[in-house]
């Protein structure tokens, strides 16, 4: 079966691509969970729609369920720093990967990083795969860049980090020592500064956004996690007061965060268009006033529900108005629905906001008047 997503590249030079997982690492399946506590954590870590499955990347494997903070511990881990990753320069595209060799791991061209020698996939049918994923990323790639080009004047980083960081600081409880922008998001840098902080924790927030293999919808992403670093907030949560030598140079690990939360929002197009280019011209149209409304929309609801998800005490039950799909073959509890908009709990866990992008107001009071 062919897999659906991005390449990415690991501290080691192994690829995984996004909805699979190489033979060495652990095969999942979406409802299946797969040894949640000895997850490696953080490398550049983005939750897939296709299977809603956070990837580290040394392997695959379900997330394990959101985990909320108590305020026991909200008030033993300030003040806390804040790491925004965002690795990516720009927009992209999903495109269709290869699986000519069946488990083998995938090498390709990603926009914006670069490509790998076929030997880091290991062997001749590890070569076929960069070889045809190379072209359909290039593919994609050149799809895409005219919609980059309409939107080159927004600042991607900004808005996200901004989103964030507001929606961070509006949480009462909460105490902050720096919110930031990073740019190098990998296992190395996240450690250094992990134990580098002064702070009473350090939390990590990476997000992704992108188009889908159709054009027809964005998708923006973020998972955050929060590690207890102080003496007394890692004796508050249950950890050796000190950080242990034995551990240096080791990722981070999901269990010993306090916090952690997978969030997807999923705009899609008013009308979805029989092909690509159709889709494409929509987001374009009238200074891709959509897709500009959609990127802002996202990073403003995504970050409204880490946010929201810090805040839910531990263990409290949140009202179900029944299930339903959220992406084809992917069924969801329904916490809220209004519109054309819903929000689903996934099995794993992980939050999905599903709408339907609309122009700002005032744009589409204009766009009317213009017709």
């Amino acid at each position: 079966m062919n897999g659906v997503g991005r390449c990415r590249l690991d501290t080691r030079l192994r690829i995984i691509r996004m909805g699979e997982c190489s033979s060495t690492a652990h095969s999942y399946h979406p409802a299946t969970v797969t040894a949640p506590e000895e997850e490696p954590m953080f490398k550049t870590r983005i939750v897939v729609f296709a299977a809603l499955v956070p990837l580290v990347l040394h392997g695959c494997a379900v997330a394990p369920p959101n985990r909320t903070l108590s305020p026991a511990v909200a008030a033993a881990v300030q003040p806390v720093d804040v790491r925004i990753g965002i690795r990516q320069p720009e927009l992209y595209a999903k495109f269709e990967l290869s699986a000519i060799s069946n488990g083998a791991v995938a090498c390709g061209i990603v926009p914006g990083i670069g490509i790998l020698l076929a030997a880091a996939c290991g062997g001749l049918m590890g070569a076929m795969d960069a070889t045809v994923n190379a072209q359909r990323a290039k593919e994609a790639d050149e799809l895409v860049r005219p919609l980059k080009d309409t939107v080159i004047d927004v600042k991607h980083d900004e808005m996200f980090t901004n989103s964030i960081s507001t929606s961070l600081r509006g949480i009462p409880s909460m105490q902050y020592a720096s919110l930031q922008l990073t740019k190098t998001v990998d296992d190395k840098a996240y450690e250094e500064i992990f134990r580098s902080s002064s702070s009473g924790a350090v939390m990590f927030v990476n997000l992704d956004y992108h188009l889908s293999i159709d054009f027809s919808t964005l998708e923006v992403s973020a998972a955050g996690l929060l590690f207890p670093r102080s003496v007394a907030a890692r004796t508050a949560t249950g950890k050796p007061p000190q950080l242990s030598e034995d551990t240096k140079g080791k990722p981070l690990m999901a269990h010993e965060a306090v916090y952690r939360a997978d969030i997807v929002y999923r705009a899609s197009l008013p009308k979805t268009a029989e092909t690509a280019g159709g889709n494409i011209e929509a987001w374009k149209a009238n200074n891709g006033r959509l897709l500009r409304a959609a990127l802002e929309d996202g990073g403003r609801q995504v970050a409204q529900l880490l946010a929201e998800e810090m805040q839910r005490a531990p263990g409290a039950e949140q009202t179900v108005l029944g299930t339903a799909e959220f992406a084809k073959g992917q069924t969801g509890q329904v916490l809220r629905s209004q519109g054309a908009t819903q929000l689903f709990r996934a099995p794993n866990g992980a939050l999905v906001y599903k709408t339907t992008v609309s122009p700002p107001a005032g744009q589409a009071a204009s766009a009317a008047m213009a017709q």
